[in-house]
């Protein structure tokens, strides 16, 4: 198995835990939080979007194209801004993110899809492209393992942990 498709693989379980994980949540068991400054599982899910689409439209891009977010307009369909993704977002600001699941989901599964395609037509040399000239260890490899498939495993643990929290099982 060659690298693209091993990282199709591994992304296409992520996306597709992440959508099976929520898909019988009520609204308010997505929006539960534990305590006030706990992230809710909406939030996680969105977050996780939007870090697979900006890390995978910096690492797919050279020319400064816009992430899906900015391209198809998904932030004004969410009420946020072109560079809101979470980070740093204030307990109130995680607390207001509260979209309709159709939209949640949909936003996950267009990344998913445009991530999908792209890794397909990567070379195994695309893979060791440095990101950045100043620190020639930061490649377009380590960002996908690092920054997405990392962060997105580790975001899938919280969406099951909180589930756990309200009594359902993980998705089988």
């Amino acid at each position: 198995m060659d690298t693209s498709r091993f990282i199709q693989m591994a992304l296409n379980e992520l996306n597709r835990s992440l959508a099976a994980e929520t898909k019988d949540l009520t609204r308010e068991e997505m929006l539960f939080r534990p305590t006030p400054e706990a992230n809710h599982i909406t939030f996680l899910v969105w977050h996780f979007s939007r870090v697979q689409d900006n890390s995978w439209h910096r690492v797919s891009t050279q020319d400064g194209v816009d992430s899906l977010w900015v391209q198809e307009e998904w932030h004004k369909k969410f009420g946020l801004t072109e560079k809101d993704s979470g980070t740093g977002f204030t307990p109130d600001e995680v607390e207001a993110l509260a979209p309709e699941y159709e939209l949640l989901i949909s936003y996950l599964e267009r990344v998913a899809e445009a991530v999908w395609e792209g890794v397909g037509k990567f070379d195994e040399e695309d893979y060791d492209r440095p990101l950045n000239p100043d620190n020639p260890r930061q490649t377009v490899g380590r960002q996908i393992q690092s920054i997405i498939l990392g962060h997105g495993y580790f975001h899938l643990g919280e969406v099951r942990f909180l589930k756990g929290m309200q009594g359902h099982p993980f998705a089988r």
